[in-house]
């Protein structure tokens, strides 16, 4: 059944089979080393596909509501990295209305979206990367945090808001599982394995949201 595109662990757990009338688009299976949950990959969709479903959010950055879903990521970034701190958006969408949010707090915020661009992210240093409602879509996850990494400075946060996946015995009625552009689910336990992987702080500041922590420079000792 493949390896884990986070861990590399291999084989992978059956954990979900979709049934006659369910909406998601495949079965689902899970990792027994980092508990990652994986849409089967020959349902992931393609590029155009992607693009394609994208367009159907209704992601306005002058919405109230929305406003205030994102305030669960940029409330506990706030009272971790105040403004002024330079971040960049990794995933922002065709309406970033994170970025402007941060800004509009007084942060000087940069932009990446693979999709709808701009298509090559800055190199860096950032004080913070957001990456909200991002990281289920990626077929490459540790690729993607390793090119995050690359990008923090010491000390710097990273924080992510993706859905966490229910008990096993609730996931059938989940709807966050049934947009077709979700390919990978991320509970606290697998949050707690990328901390251990790359050496950061974990902080879970409420449901959905995590903010990791890259470790401060080396202390160099003096001769």
């Amino acid at each position: 059944m493949g390896s884990c595109p986070l861990c590399g662990h291999a084989p992978l757990r059956r954990f979900y089979h979709r049934g006659v009338r369910d909406p998601a688009p495949g079965d689902y299976l899970r990792c027994p080393a980092c508990a990652l949950i994986l849409l089967t990959p020959r349902a992931w969709p393609d590029l155009e596909s992607e693009q394609r479903w994208y367009r159907t959010h209704e992601n306005d950055p002058e919405d109230p509501g929305y406003r205030r879903f994102l305030q669960r990521l940029t409330e506990p970034l706030t009272r971790t990295c105040p403004p002024p701190a330079a971040g960049l958006d990794w995933g922002s969408g065709p309406r970033p209305a994170l970025a402007s949010e941060l800004r509009q707090r007084g942060y000087a915020v940069a932009l990446y979206d693979p999709v709808f661009g701009p298509t090559q992210a800055p190199g860096g240093p950032f004080d913070f990367i957001t990456c909200t409602e991002a990281l289920e879509h990626f077929h490459r996850p540790l690729d993607e945090l390793h090119a995050m990494q690359a990008r923090l400075r010491p000390g710097g946060i990273l924080a992510i808001m993706s859905g966490w996946p229910p008990e096993a015995a609730g996931f059938h009625r989940w709807h966050y599982r049934r947009d077709p552009t979700h390919v990978a689910f991320y509970g606290p336990e697998t949050l707690r394995w990328i901390a251990r992987r790359f050496g950061w702080d974990l902080q879970l500041p409420g449901r959905d949201v995590v903010l990791f922590r890259a470790p401060p420079s080396p202390i160099l000792e003096e001769h």
